[in-house]
């Protein structure tokens, strides 16, 4: 089955907006409501690099419960406004797993969200599929370092700029190329250190 996702996206067998895969990974270890659901975004959530609004939070459960990915039900011993309980059904369990299962492909930006939602979700099944987005990610982001062009980008400058002006350019260019290469070193440098930690795991 096909579905609109809210950001538009048409979804095929595997592909998920992003708020649908958090929202499936929240309810596959437990039943939840919209506000339960808010308190993660605003607590350890926030590490995934992604957040939603409460309106938009209970907007998307409504499409789960839609689309039969998600199941109503009450929440007897709390009193108040949000006492539904949402519940993942076998459908919704079934497109988390496909999505699981489906191949990941890094994207350009160090720690992009997608990355940050897939090992959070995804690298929970087991240490062996933890270990695979590491290994695909790492190998990713040493080519990617391996290939980038550091060196000073004219187009920052104007043709007619003077000495000072373009010595400073150079150094603040200089500044920012060391901190987007201290952030993907230290990211490879986990990377590696992961590797090694899943694969200890994964042999014992």
């Amino acid at each position: 089955m096909e579905v609109q996702e809210a950001t538009g996206q048409v979804t095929g067998k595997a592909s998920l907006a992003r708020l649908d895969v958090i929202l499936l990974g929240l309810l596959s270890t437990g039943d939840r409501t919209g506000y339960d659901v808010w308190k993660w975004f605003e607590g350890r959530g926030s590490f995934v690099g992604y957040s939603a609004g409460t309106s938009q939070i209970y907007r998307q459960l409504g499409r789960l419960v839609e689309w039969e990915w998600a199941a109503p039900v009450p929440d007897l011993p709390r009193s108040g406004p949000d006492t539904k309980l949402y519940r993942i059904t076998g459908s919704g369990l079934k497109k988390l797993e496909d999505w699981i299962d489906s191949p990941y492909v890094p994207t350009r930006r160090p720690l992009d969200p997608d990355f940050q939602v897939r090992l959070r979700f995804a690298g929970s099944r087991s240490p062996e599929k933890a270990l695979e987005l590491v290994r695909i990610e790492l190998e990713f982001r040493r080519e990617a370092e391996a290939s980038l062009d550091r060196s000073f980008d004219d187009v920052l400058v104007s043709a007619d700029a003077g000495p000072a002006e373009r010595q400073w350019r150079g150094q603040w260019h200089l500044m920012q190329s060391e901190r987007g290469h201290y952030m993907v070193s230290n990211l490879i440098a986990w990377l590696e250190a992961t590797e090694r930690r899943l694969q200890a795991i994964s042999q014992a």
